[in-house]
Parts: structure tokens; sequence; C-alpha cells
């Protein structure tokens, strides 16, 4: 909590500043990033990629807001004020037209959360696509990214485990899911299929989707059984959903569509 109190006391001083700042981005309001900050500082699942391709750097700041707010609202104010920020040892520097870019309306994402997440993916040189949400393999942000963001940020163990053509297996997701529940942040890299009802039972070909474990998995059965079942919630997009979404989800299809986890304790 006492860290939570210095994050709250960070957004008020900065919400009460009335010198310039923030003229560089010249589309958020110093009130609205306010209101997404003290938000999302009481509730780090309100962070969502919205309907943009920045579900990586979600999963990275849903982590990071939890465990050091403090570090999480200061990289968005200074971002903000100063075009810039570090998080740990990671450096991120926009460039113009991101800090020029007017989102549209249709882009349900809020400031606090565009601020933060857009820059750190434009910051690790990848193009970046504005477009509704689903899949888009140029903009995924891939596993060893992930991990050096974790690394960066102090998470003295990171674990990577992922395959970004091949599924993983039943050992995989069971370890992903014993990590979790050993206290660990466990993201998991993923087709979205899995989380739609009408989905879910696809096989993919590539992973377009990262998400948060948010509890850990009760698997009955094995791959090669019909009648097999794994259930669990992951954090994504803002709030907590549950897999599968409605009805029942086999593991031989959860594993069509499952490829590996990234791990980190602090």
């Amino acid at each position: 909590m006492a860290a939570q109190d210095e994050a709250r006391k960070l957004v008020d001083e900065f919400a009460a500043r009335t010198r310039s700042g923030g003229g560089l981005w010249l589309h958020i309001k110093r009130a609205d990033l306010a209101a997404g900050l003290r938000a999302r500082v009481e509730n780090p699942d309100l962070i969502s990629s919205g309907g943009t391709s920045l579900c990586g750097p979600a999963a990275f700041a849903h982590d990071l807001a939890i465990d050091d707010p403090v570090s999480y609202v200061k990289a968005a104010i200074d971002l903000w004020e100063a075009g810039s920020a570090v998080i740990g040892t990671q450096s991120i520097r926009p460039k113009k037209d991101l800090k020029y870019y007017k989102l549209p309306p249709t882009k349900n994402i809020n400031p606090a959360d565009w601020i933060l997440l857009a820059s750190m993916r434009d910051t690790d040189n990848w193009f970046f696509d504005y477009q509704e949400e689903g899949d888009d393999l140029a903009a995924i942000t891939m596993p060893h990214t992930m991990e050096k963001w974790f690394k960066q940020a102090g998470y003295t163990e990171v674990l990577n485990d992922t395959n970004t053509v091949v599924c993983k297996d039943l050992a995989n997701a069971r370890k992903a899911s014993s990590l979790f529940s050993k206290g660990y942040k466990v993201c998991l890299f993923i087709n979205a299929d899995m989380l739609y009802a009408e989905k879910h039972n696809n096989a993919s070909l590539i992973p377009d989707h990262w998400v948060g474990l948010y509890t850990a998995m009760t698997i009955s059965g094995i791959a090669e059984d019909p009648a097999s079942k794994v259930t669990f919630k992951v954090y994504t997009w803002g709030g907590a959903q549950s897999v599968p979404e409605s009805g029942d989800l086999s593991i031989k299809h959860f594993l069509s569509n499952y490829y590996g986890y990234i791990a980190c304790t602090r």
C-alpha cells in the first residue's frame, strides 16, 4: 500500500501542476491522463490495449502497475511532460509522429494506456499500424522483447519458454500454471481464437496475442483424450476473462492455440 500511496501522490502532484508541459502530445490532456492513471493505480486490470495491437505492452504494464506502481505512473507522466521516460534500465523515446497522432474515436483506448503502451511499442522500432482489434502479426510484441522489458524493469528471474510457430505441449502449460501458483507473474503467448467461444476449437498457424494468467489452470485428463478439459482465467483487454468463454475447451484444442509463457518474479 505504501507504493500505491506514493503513486497516488505523484498523480495528484502531476494533476495540480499548471506549468507548461505535454505540448508534444497534442491530443492528450493533463486531466485525462491523471484520471486514467488514478483509476489504474486502484485497479491495474483496467489497463487495456483497446482497439489496437498493443497487447504485449499492455500485459507488461499490467504486471508493472501491480508490482511497481510508482515506476508505472512516473513513466506515463514523464512521457507526457518530457517526451521520454525510463523504466528500470529501459529508455522509452517515442517518435514525433506518434506524439502528434490523434486516435480516431473508434479506438477504445484510454489516454493513460495509449501514451505508455504505444510509446513502448514505437521505441522498439516496430512498424505500428492503427487498425481494428484482431490479428496483426506486423505489430505483435515478440517473446524476446517481452523478456527484455521484464529484465530491464528489475524482475530478477525471467523465464521465457515460448515458440513463435509451433504450439507448445501440455507439460509447458502445467509449468506455467505451477509458476503462477508460486507467485510468478505469467504472460501467455496465444492465438486470440482461444478467447472466443465460436473460434476456440480452431487450430491456429501463428500466435497473435499476449494475455496475463489470472488464475491457475484446472486441467482434467490428457491431451489425447477428447473428453479432457482445461479452464482458467486470463487478464486481457481491460479485465478478467474466462477460458473457455463458454462451453467446454478440450486440452487438444487449447494446445492448438497455445505457444508458451513468460514468467517473472521480483
